[in-house]
């Protein structure tokens, strides 16, 4: 049953994270209008920082969780050796238990915050866009990140069993 939670929700988190890859996308297209229209008209587009700024946490916001979940971050394997034996698996239950409740308290304090933001109306300085949108983008992506530790934990805990194929 984890096993079939966990494909649907890495599928989501894909999704989600194509979603960044259009936001990417969008914002490389911002910064070629931006440069023409600056050096060959003379007529630079005054908000392009701010979107910059604003689309980077939502590509940040998006990716992050699918990375983790893949495991693409980069990560140091000094003492592997000696902590992948049974005896240390405790640690690593430690390690990423700790991250999934410090991420979920994160993701609790930014929703809060972004609900502030909401409430008294913060926008940015130039363009006037609402900043709680986006605030609460980075904080649903602390939390997918910490259901992503969750499940790290508990495959740690309960490790997959080899369907007896052998490998090749």
């Amino acid at each position: 049953m984890l096993d079939t939670f966990e494909r649907g929700f890495e599928r989501v988190l894909r999704l989600l994270a194509y979603a960044g890859g259009l936001v990417l996308a969008g914002l490389v297209l911002l910064v070629v209008y931006e440069i023409t229209m600056r050096y060959f008209f003379g007529r630079p587009f005054r908000g392009g920082y701010e979107i910059t700024e604003l689309a980077m946490s939502v590509i940040v916001a998006c990716g992050l969780p699918y990375t983790a979940i893949v495991r693409g971050h980069v990560s140091v394997d000094i003492l592997s050796g000696l902590l992948d034996r049974p005896a240390f698996r405790w640690l690593t239950v430690l390690v990423h238990a700790l991250g999934a409740a410090l991420l979920a308290l994160l993701s609790w304090e930014a929703i809060e915050y972004a609900m502030r933001s909401h409430t008294h109306g913060d926008v940015s300085n130039m363009m006037k866009i609402p900043k709680s949108p986006f605030q609460f983008a980075v904080a649903i992506s602390a939390g997918l990140f910490a259901i992503v530790l969750a499940l790290e934990a508990i495959r740690v805990i309960y490790p997959r069993e080899n369907s007896g194929k052998a490998e090749t």
